[in-house]
């Protein structure tokens, strides 16, 4: 009896943190794209940050330049940022300021997540990966410009397809 109690209890358990997951992501939309840019952070008081990134969206590659500042922050920062993209309806609303909340403390290397949003619904959801020497802990506001004059499609084998064909070699003839 007691064993069957512990099993429905752990069923319970692994159920509600699997909706719970589900729940947390529900909020930011439909996953659209994908993200990852280099970005450095200069501070002292109020900081600048700049960097450049490629958008994926639609089959296709984007790259972009951002920048912006900070408040109540010091010390310099580098690093690489991945990320998922959500409600993204056109490439064209990807463009334009996104604001977050942004803590980091840095001493030689440090891992932290970021959610932004800008004004026309669209939000990232990143993971990064920095190097440096930085404290911050404020609004950050980053402006995203998409350079107009390349976008290139995605090589195939990048490409994810729910079905692959597969190809049969021909008999030969003996």
């Amino acid at each position: 009896m007691r064993s069957a109690s512990v099993r429905v209890f752990a069923a319970v358990a692994l159920g509600s943190i699997w909706s719970l997951t589900a729940c947390a992501q529900s909020p930011l939309g439909p996953v659209t794209g994908e993200v990852s840019f280099h970005t450095h952070s200069a501070d002292l008081g109020v900081g600048y940050t700049w960097g450049q990134g490629t958008l994926t969206y639609g089959g296709r590659s984007y790259p972009f330049t951002i920048k912006g500042a900070a408040a109540a922050a010091i010390g310099y920062s580098s690093g690489v940022s991945v990320g998922k993209v959500y409600n993204l309806q056109r490439v064209e609303d990807f463009a334009g300021t996104f604001w977050a909340l942004t803590g980091e403390a840095t001493v030689g290397r440090g891992v932290s997540g970021v959610l932004m949003e800008n004004d026309n619904g669209v939000r990232i959801r990143l993971d990064y990966t920095r190097s440096g020497a930085r404290f911050a802990a404020s609004p950050e506001r980053l402006t995203i410009k998409l350079d107009q004059t390349a976008s290139k499609p995605l090589p195939a084998a990048s490409k994810t397809s729910v079905t692959q064909k597969t190809s049969v070699p021909a008999p030969q003839k003996l």
